[in-house]
Formats: structure tokens, sequence, C-alpha cells
């Protein structure tokens, strides 16, 4: 592995679209990204990666981000945001590397870019951003780590449904990360199967702190793969019926119940191709 400097964001600023040309010809692990006086995280919104100039990778905040990486057990020091594509505590190197980003022409790919905004701040002549990386030889791997974002806006105390993507061009997916209010519970059935039966998000917390997670507070992680093997991670592109044939899934049901009104912003963590974009 080498850690190197990325190159200088452009139009640093407040109340400015901040991006990054990343460098092809390398596999990245992990970006850090430091913010100069005055930036905080919570300045930072509307965070997109885009291969090919296709969104692969959203966030609204880095606040959201921020506490992923807190459930993960990753970085979450003020002043520093960190983008992993690794799946850190795998038990072995191919699982960990699953869904690092192949930056090559073998892997399809002609352009890497980071974009995100930036709020209102005071400016001081330290007030840069700056970043790092960790990186790896190059590779042809089409696999990469995927977030996708929606918001569902729920009214009352209620039973809703919330869409992700499934069926043949579906994808592996890791986790649902779930920003809520009045949060109580969440169930998933694939195909007439639960899945993931009703939890209260009380049990479902203490579950995730028996795997070394760290639930934070005001998110919920509906996580399939919480001990980190890759074949946990749920399938909602097939389904296999044997060791020689698959069929397509066709009925992915995810509800959430909640106590009261709330906007519940849902990202999901997900393997797919780049071929997918």
């Amino acid at each position: 592995m080498r850690f190197i400097k990325l190159p200088q964001f452009q139009n640093v600023g407040p109340n400015q679209r901040v991006s990054l040309p990343l460098n092809l010809g390398v596999t990245y692990e992990k970006l850090y990204v430091k913010l100069g006086t005055n930036i905080t995280p919570a300045l930072i919104t509307n965070i997109v990666l885009k291969i090919n100039n296709k969104e692969f990778m959203r966030w609204d905040s880095a606040l959201d981000m921020i506490a992923l990486n807190g459930y993960k057990g990753n970085q979450t020091a003020a002043g520093y945001l960190t983008f992993d594509f690794t799946e850190r505590l795998a038990r072995e190197e191919v699982g960990m590397k699953l869904g690092t980003i192949a930056a090559t022409q073998e892997a399809g790919v002609q352009s890497l870019t980071l974009e995100f905004n930036v709020g209102n701040y005071v400016v001081t002549p330290t007030s840069t951003i700056d970043g790092w990386a960790d990186v790896e030889a190059p590779s042809g791997n089409k696999i990469i780590q995927r977030i996708q974002s929606m918001q569902k806006v729920i009214g009352a105390a209620a039973q809703e449904q919330v869409i992700i993507p499934f069926g043949q061009n579906g994808y592996q997916v890791k986790r649902l990360i779930i920003k809520h209010a009045n949060l109580e519970s969440v169930k998933v059935r694939r195909d007439g199967v639960d899945i993931y039966e009703e939890i209260p998000i009380a049990l479902a917390n203490q579950r995730q702190i028996d795997f070394n997670r760290v639930p934070q507070a005001g998110y919920h992680v509906v996580d399939f793969m919480p001990d980190s093997l890759q074949s946990n991670a749920l399938n909602t592109a097939f389904i296999a019926l044997s060791t020689r044939e698959a069929v397509p899934v066709q009925n992915l049901d995810i509800r959430v119940k909640t106590t009261a009104a709330d906007t519940l912003t849902i990202y999901t963590e997900s393997y797919s191709l780049n071929s997918q974009l």
C-alpha cells in the first residue's frame, strides 16, 4: 500500500462547489480529506463521487458519512473526512478490498472525480482543503462500493414501504443507513422470506455492539453483514436455488415503522459493477 498526496482541490471558498479530479492508474482504498481553519464537516453537503461523469456515491451531508464511519469504527475526528471503500474488518484480503475503486483503463474508468458543496465561513490563510489516499497497484476489478440516497416522508406513526434497487440489475446490499427521529423497527422480506424480521431499534443496536459495531445517535443501520463476511450481503439480483441454478429476485419488501411523523434519509451501501452506473 502507498500513501499519496491528492491533486489540488478546485474552487475552494465560501458557498462554492468544490471539485477534485483524481489521478488514474491506481486502485483507491481510502481518501482522507483535511479541512482547514473555519471549514467544518457541518459545512460540507451534497457529496458526490463520479466515475466517467456518472454518480456512484452520494451523501447529503458529511455528517451522515461520518455517522457510518463511526458505526464501522473508523476515525471521526473534527476537521477530517474519510472515504473508506474497504471492508476493513473482513476476514480475508479479497473481502476487505472487494469494493475498492480501480481507476484504470482495464476497469473501464476514464475519469474519477469528487465534488461537494461548502457553506459560508470566514476565510483565513489556512482555510484550505487538502487530501491524501491509500492506494494499491492498478487493477481491472469493476466491482465498486456504491452509496445511493433517498428520502421517505412519513406523516404520522405508521408502517410504510421504502424502495431500494433490486432485480436482475440489483446489487449485493451491505447495509441500509437510516437517518431518523422516530424510527421504531425495520422489516425486510425477499420473495416472501423474512430476511430481517421487524427488529426493535434497541435490540438491533445491542446485536451490533456484540459484533463490535458502534451505533450512532439519530441513525439506525440495518446491517446484513455485521460480521463483515461478504457472503452475508443481501443479494437483490438473484437467489441461488442450487449450486447450478439461480433465479432473479421478484419482490423486495422493506417496511419501516415509526412512532410519530418522521423524515427518513436512507442510504444504500452496496456492491455494484461500475458498468451499472
